[in-house]
């Protein structure tokens, strides 16, 4: 009977290294993150990610052994996807407890929004000022994230079109901007750019999936 209780533990325990194995590369929480955000293809991941595509299938294929990601087919493309709503919500309390026990995780963080400079505002304060016609929230990812859902009154304008559209923004709005939440650099940076242009801007460093995926 000891053995098989001592089976039963080992196969537990062996069965649950496999999800942890997903996690134990930077680079496959990259992976996660990014579909956090909405199905993607190998291709989309790999220039999200900044890896080339062979690369980005390794990773791909050993999140999928952990059945941390699935995929489906869309006529001739696979796309991936989050295995479930608790693999996107594992991935912000990975964050979050980051954030709680690692110094060195609030320094970056505290260090990064120093040097832009420009106020930070929390995720429910950004959603309740949008509200307002006057206030202007802007989510700055690809337009097939923004498509696959965004927050509440957003408008979509992708980082890579900013530099050449910014202008068009009204100067007498309210703007904040957002990305892909905390662990994108975008919104301290374009929100900077604008406020040197003379605008009101905050910096949201929360995004769509830190409130779709919320833990209540």
């Amino acid at each position: 009977m000891e053995n098989n209780i001592l089976s039963y533990k080992d196969n537990l325990y062996h069965e649950l290294s496999r999800l942890t194995k997903g996690l134990g590369s930077e680079k496959r929480i990259e992976i996660l993150n990014i579909l956090s955000q909405g199905p993607k293809s190998v291709e989309g991941i790999a220039r999200a990610t900044e890896m080339s595509v062979a690369n980005t299938s390794r990773h791909l294929q050993i999140l999928k052994e952990g059945h941390l990601v699935v995929t489906s087919r869309e006529g001739n493309y696979i796309r991936y996807s989050l295995a479930s709503k608790k693999i996107a919500q594992l991935l912000l309390l990975l964050f979050e407890v980051g954030e709680e026990e690692l110094a060195e995780i609030n320094a970056i963080e505290k260090n990064y929004d120093e040097m832009s400079g420009v106020p930070q505002i929390d995720l429910q304060k950004a959603i309740d000022m949008a509200k307002d016609e006057n206030v202007l929230l802007i989510d700055t990812r690809p337009y097939e994230e923004y498509e696959a859902g965004h927050l509440p009154n957003a408008i979509n304008l992708p980082f890579d079109e900013f530099d050449e559209q910014k202008s068009n923004l009204p100067l007498d709005k309210t703007i904040i901007i957002y990305c892909r939440g905390r662990v994108c650099g975008y919104a301290n940076y374009l929100a900077r750019d604008l406020q040197e242009m003379g605008y009101n801007t905050y910096s949201l460093n929360k995004g769509f999936a830190d409130w779709k995926w919320r833990i209540e």
